[in-house]
């Protein structure tokens, strides 16, 4: 099954077809747009073009994006919970949550034209979730870290989970591997951190009050094993702030240096006050073993 979606360009200064819709569609990389338009299925008023035409008078660009089901197979063994009301999951790394744009909570088959991604499969192995916002996805992790997410079954239970991480009445356990050894054996990063100027979420006195907690568990040959409890939410909130701290995440290419083969952040343990039994509950996700070797590479010793 295909789904149409017609984009005018209103003409201007020249510009390649794949350019064009690059900055359009900007949840899909050139790449993956040029084979798209290589295949036929992009055409400038109605007829198919190659990824070099260059655009110059107002047109009408239709796409017919290709709608194919994610594969589900290895969906079960992410599940680490799940019941009426809520389904917890192990979310690999290198897995994005949902697209950037929202776009895909109105058209889903966005979800099925791109990457994969963890909203693409939630709908597709629990079809019940079409009638939630936003898939039940009440909160999310960068696309290069693990571990422990939360999905709302209901409407109920997506509310009352939203309400909980507003008020800060989840509590986050991280793991991660820091360049560097941290001197303190605890501390509290307190540093706002925001977007500035249309730049990179970074640490600045013009952000957003964000605080984490730490404690270091190892450390060994220039790195250190550090357990992290961020008490605020914002975005790539721990990896800005160990940044600011000195001591980046090992494998994190914006705020780092050294690259490893993964970010070297794993969301270890969410508590949360269960919807509908109301009963304090925390559900962990163990260490991957691609974050063990890693550690083991880089210190010679085990976690």
């Amino acid at each position: 099954m295909n789904k149409k979606e017609k984009i005018s360009y209103n003409g201007g200064l020249p510009e390649r077809l794949d350019s064009f819709l690059t900055q359009e569609l900007y949840d899909y990389s050139r790449s993956f747009l040029k084979k798209l338009i290589e295949k036929g299925a992009v055409k400038v008023n109605g007829v198919a073009k190659k990824p070099s035409f260059m655009l110059e008078n107002p047109c009408d660009i239709t796409i017919d994006w290709p709608e194919s089901e994610p594969d589900v197979s290895g969906f079960k063994e992410l599940v680490i919970f799940e019941d009426d009301t809520i389904l917890v999951v192990n979310k690999p790394a290198g897995l994005l949550v949902h697209p950037t744009s929202t776009d895909w909570e109105t058209s889903p088959h966005i979800l099925y034209s791109g990457e994969k991604t963890l909203a693409g499969i939630l709908l597709t192995a629990r079809p019940e979730l079409k009638g939630i916002p936003r898939a039940g996805i009440v909160h999310r992790l960068d696309r290069d870290t693990s571990g422990v997410m939360i999905v709302a079954k209901t409407k109920k239970a997506c509310s009352n989970l939203l309400k909980q991480f507003h008020d800060r009445k989840v509590n986050k356990t991280y793991h991660s591997i820091a360049t560097g050894e941290i001197p303190d054996q605890r501390g509290i990063i307190d540093v706002p951190i925001g977007r500035i100027s249309g730049g990179k979420i970074k640490a600045s006195p013009m952000g957003r009050a964000a605080v984490t907690e730490y404690n270091c568990l190892d450390r060994k040959n220039g790195y250190t094993y550090v357990e992290l409890f961020p008490k605020t939410g914002r975005t790539n909130q721990i990896r800005v702030h160990l940044a600011w701290l000195g001591y980046p995440v090992l494998g994190d290419t914006v705020y780092g240096k050294k690259p490893v083969p993964r970010l070297m952040l794993h969301s270890r343990k969410l508590e949360i006050t269960r919807p509908g039994t109301k009963e304090r509950v925390a559900f962990e996700a163990p260490l991957p073993d691609e974050f063990r070797k890693i550690w083991f590479d880089v210190t010679g010793s085990a976690i």
